[in-house]
């Protein structure tokens, strides 16, 4: 009888991320790695033509309303990482999911290090394709929960720079939300403060996320 691919990715996956502290979203193929202010976010995503995996690795900023988890954007291409494909041989498949998972932890590895966002505020962020305003608002975003209102001025005119390049409807109620609090950090950075707090009980309500910490700073 044929192996289940699905069976065996999840395996190899949970070998490698699970004592690394990673929460794997219910019996998804999504993982989970907790930031505090963002989560990373690792998607070994399926393809609908074949058995196998690419993988995704981004972040997901908890200010934003998304109602998926999803890698938006990264400190570098959240979606090139290759391919594991099932061809009815289970062991070398789990030995490229292996891989793939090992070349996922160390992405996170990288992206603990952002944790605090005073370090982070100057990382430049790249967008997975959605759009390029999302890395521009997201860096914007960052410097504000890290207090410094001059780099929040300087990102304001790259996050329009984006929008005149692919503009995105619905948008701006969240630029009315935040950027009038550009000219008042402490009160802005409250406000970022209240929205990760909100969203990371959104997403402890959730199956398969019950198991979030309630974190020190962020709740």
């Amino acid at each position: 009888m044929e192996e289940n691919h699905n069976t065996i990715l999840k395996q190899a996956v949970r070998a490698v991320l699970k004592p690394q502290g990673l929460l794997q979203k219910g019996s998804s193929r999504i993982w989970v790695d907790d930031n505090g202010w963002f989560f990373t976010i690792v998607e070994f995503q399926g393809s609908w033509c074949d058995k196998g995996s690419f993988l995704n690795v981004g972040m997901h900023h908890l200010w934003s309303d998304w109602e998926s988890l999803m890698p938006v954007c990264g400190i570098c291409d959240t979606r090139q990482f290759g391919w594991a494909g099932y061809k009815g041989d289970g062991e070398a498949f789990a030995q490229q999911v292996t891989a793939l998972a090992e070349t996922a932890l160390a992405r996170v590895l990288e992206y603990r290090k952002a944790a605090d966002p005073k370090a982070a505020k100057i990382i430049p962020l790249v967008n997975d394709g959605i759009a390029p305003f999302w890395a521009a608002w997201n860096q914007l975003l960052t410097a504000a929960l890290a207090g410094d209102a001059a780099l929040c001025c300087a990102l304001e005119r790259e996050v329009f720079r984006k929008l005149e390049i692919i503009p995105i409807q619905g948008v701006e109620a969240l630029l009315d939300q935040y950027l009038p609090l550009l000219n008042r950090p402490k009160q802005l950075q409250r406000r970022l403060l209240e929205k990760i707090a909100s969203q990371r009980a959104f997403w402890r309500s959730k199956p398969g996320l019950k198991r979030l910490a309630v974190h020190p700073i962020y709740r």
